[in-house]
């Protein structure tokens, strides 16, 4: 996602230290070949050329964008720029970068940022929807949308219009598949309408990962520091109130206290536990691991890490096989996927600040369904976008990112 509450606070700031400079925003809305930046980046600048926050380049391409902000408030229409990254540049800067990608990038006035915020809500209620642009031919104004919902029955799609004109049936019809399908794969893209009427860019508002660390050792404050870091929602949990206060927390990272009463398996339910979700047990205590693990992996979780060797991991699952068991619950291939123990990737640091990095990055793998390998060997495409993305009664090979 693209960070926009960061882009709301700038905005906000440009318009209280310069209010009668307008702003325009630009986004990189497709992309061919190679490029430092993916669909979705965001930059924000003013019609004075000032670069106020984000990026759509590796930062040759920025500068060009905001001198030419000026020109769509005159037309007051969105206007999309193309770039070949392999020529261009030489162009603009007098050298070239040897990229091989050409950038499209959308660059719209931007007279209302309040639904940037809304936006972010959206993300937050883990309920699903997009950000919609309706690019039109003809006279017809563009159209901004944000949907939320539309996922499944439970949260049926809510389109709310940010601005201009009214939308036919037909594309009403087609943005809510739109949107559906982007919420599946998880990537933004650049959909062209037929009849030749206008182009759509959507982007999922996908929930940011909520990450739940139980235990609140030493080691909770470097894995909540760095997940917060990457923008992710962290909650630390334990049942000692003590520890859990004197604990060193990053500003916005939750504490919560877990109560004999409610349990874990309480505690997991008042937490979001979807497939953007992530539990990680620190506790170092057998007992109060299998607990835990028994509760986290009969739910709809992306992952569960636990701290510790593999031969005591390998004796936390059989412990928790036999309570499941016991309860009518079978410990299915699926829950036993989800499970990674020893946690982390194979970084070789031994330190828990070492430790909490590969724990991190190994969530956020899985959460891209990446096997956290070297870039250099791998040998399909680095990104993984398709041109045109599949819609949702057609077949699709792969899971889901961050599927249960």
């Amino acid at each position: 996602m693209n960070g926009f509450a960061e882009l709301a606070h700038a905005a906000a700031v440009a318009k209280a230290v310069r209010p009668d400079v307008a702003l325009a925003l630009a986004t990189l809305v497709d992309v061919e070949g190679s490029s430092y930046r993916q669909p979705g980046a965001r930059l924000l600048v003013d019609t004075e050329g000032r670069i106020l926050a984000g990026a759509v380049s590796g930062g040759c391409l920025e500068a060009d964008v905001a001198a030419r902000a000026a020109d769509v408030w005159t037309s007051g229409r969105a206007t999309t720029l193309t770039y070949d990254l392999r020529t261009d540049l030489e162009t603009i800067w007098g050298f070239g970068a040897a990229c091989d990608g050409v950038a499209h990038i959308q660059l719209e006035p931007l007279p209302d940022f309040s639904w940037m915020e809304e936006a972010e809500l959206i993300r937050k209620s883990r309920h699903g929807g997009a950000l919609v642009m309706l690019i039109r031919t003809g006279e017809s104004k563009d159209v901004r949308l944000l949907v939320e919902g539309g996922t499944d029955t439970t949260h049926p799609a809510v389109i709310k219009k940010v601005s201009g004109d009214t939308l036919t049936e037909q594309e009403t019809a087609a943005i809510v598949e739109l949107v559906r399908t982007a919420d599946r794969t998880g990537l933004p893209f650049a959909h062209q309408l037929p009849g030749d009427v206008g182009s759509v860019f959507v982007e999922p508002l996908s929930a940011p990962i909520a990450l739940h660390i139980v235990g609140a050792g030493r080691g909770a404050e470097l894995f909540a520091r760095i997940a917060h870091t990457m923008g992710w929602s962290v909650t630390v949990l334990d049942h000692r109130p003590a520890l859990l206060e004197g604990i060193q927390l990053p500003t916005g990272v939750a504490r919560q206290g877990v109560s004999a009463t409610e349990g874990p398996a309480g505690a997991l339910a008042a937490l979001p536990h979807d497939g953007r979700s992530a539990v990680a047990l620190l506790t170092h205590v057998f007992d109060v691991d299998c607990a835990w693990l028994t509760a986290a992996l009969p739910l709809p979780v992306g992952y569960v890490g636990v701290l510790g060797s593999r031969a005591r991991g390998a004796q936390l699952l059989e412990a928790v096989e036999a309570s499941l068991a016991s309860s009518g619950t079978p410990l299915t291939e699926r829950m036993r996927r989800k499970l990674h123990a020893p946690i982390g990737l194979d970084l070789g640091g031994e330190d828990p600040a070492s430790i909490a990095l590969a724990a991190v990055s190994e969530i956020e793998a899985v959460m891209h369904a990446r096997p956290g390998g070297f870039l250099r060997e791998r040998q399909s495409p680095i990104h993984t976008r398709t041109p045109s993305p599949r819609l949702l009664n057609q077949p699709i090979d792969s899971e889901e990112p961050g599927a249960a």
